[in-house]
């Protein structure tokens, strides 16, 4: 087991710029108290958890606030029957205005001493709590091989009150000075796991509503395992200069979750649609050489019916491209499946 230290406690620097950018480089993140109003953040928390509930996720003899999942109805993604209640918590209009808040935005243009911009596409997390039976607690693992594009910073934000034992993120300060570090193929989010020995020193935390994690696309991280009966719920954006290039994906909606036309079909209020028009960005290839690497790993892991593959295949059935690619995950996926019941 790892030996966690406590985050080193960047909000006394919030309004220097210099200084977080020299504790940004020195640690590879900041942990900041009170980024948000406490009541902007719990009232998204309101909002996705009458979703949720809407959608099955939570236990009906609990109030919704109490936020208690229901364990059969644990599920992750990109599963289906996730994805049919996620849709609608990504393209809530108050979570999207969260990631853009004037807070966020003063904070990054001091950080980086010119207009940032937020890119298009952002997380947001469902966690349900761990069982003998169902886990998707995310491995150790850079956001680099995902983001692709110029350099970058994640913002981690939990939505509402989140103690270790709920999940809270876990970072290895200092270890975005290694570059980018080999991987294999993992089940938690975004299904690449570090496959080396992580440098740095291991440091995590409690949150409170409207704190927040900023850190470098080359810092390794992972999630706490959720511990409790709750449902963990978070998001996390990503933010770079405005003048620096952009890969293509990150201007897209996250996977699965239609256009932009259709998100901001929901929307009482569009005066945010599309606000990376007026930046201007440049947008360019993504390096696909990291995915690619994974996904030969998944199809010779599923060809020796090893399950740890199965995260892999959904999601190059769900996002990939190529569609020879998708039949051949589909193909391994049914055979997958068939074992498990048989």
């Amino acid at each position: 087991m790892i030996e966690m230290q406590t985050f080193r406690d960047s909000t006394a620097l919030v309004s220097n710029g210099q200084a977080l950018r020299a504790r940004l480089e020195e640690d590879g993140y900041l942990f900041l108290r009170g980024l948000f109003p406490a009541g902007e953040i719990l009232g998204v928390r309101r909002r996705l958890l009458q979703k949720a509930a809407a959608g099955g996720w939570l236990d009906p003899d609990h109030d919704v606030d109490d936020a208690i999942a229901l364990p059969s109805a644990a599920c992750k993604d990109p599963e289906e029957r996730y994805m049919r209640v996620f849709r609608g918590l990504w393209a809530d209009e108050e979570l999207h205005r969260l990631r853009t808040h004037p807070n966020v935005i003063g904070l990054f243009a001091r950080i980086f001493g010119e207009a940032p911009l937020a890119h298009p596409m952002f997380v947001q997390r469902n966690i349900f709590p761990q069982r003998h039976d169902f886990d998707f607690t995310t491995g150790m693992h850079q956001d680099k091989v995902h983001i692709g594009g110029a350099t970058n910073q994640a913002l981690w934000v939990p939505i509402g009150d989140c103690p270790r034992e709920k999940g809270a993120l876990a970072v290895a300060a200092g270890s975005h000075r290694a570059g980018v570090l080999e991987t294999r193929v993992g089940s938690g989010a975004g299904g690449m796991d570090i496959s080396v020995p992580v440098p740095g020193t291991w440091v995590t935390g409690d949150f409170r509503a409207g704190d927040a994690l900023v850190f470098s696309d080359t810092t390794v991280h992972q999630a706490l395992p959720n511990r409790t009966r709750e449902l963990r719920q978070s998001f996390d954006a990503r933010y770079q200069p405005a003048s620096w290039p952009i890969a293509k994906p990150n201007m897209d909606p996250y996977p699965g979750n239609g256009s932009w036309e259709e998100v901001y079909a929901g929307w009482e209020n569009t005066d945010q649609a599309w606000y990376w028009r007026d930046l201007d960005p440049v947008v360019i290839p993504y390096d696909t050489s990291h995915y690619e690497r994974r996904d030969r790993m998944a199809f010779d892991m599923a060809e020796r019916g090893e399950l740890t593959a199965r995260d892999a295949l959904l999601r190059i059935v769900q996002r990939d491209a190529n569609p020879d690619k998708r039949a051949r995950a589909t193909e391994l996926l049914e055979s997958l499946d068939a074992r498990t019941t048989q």
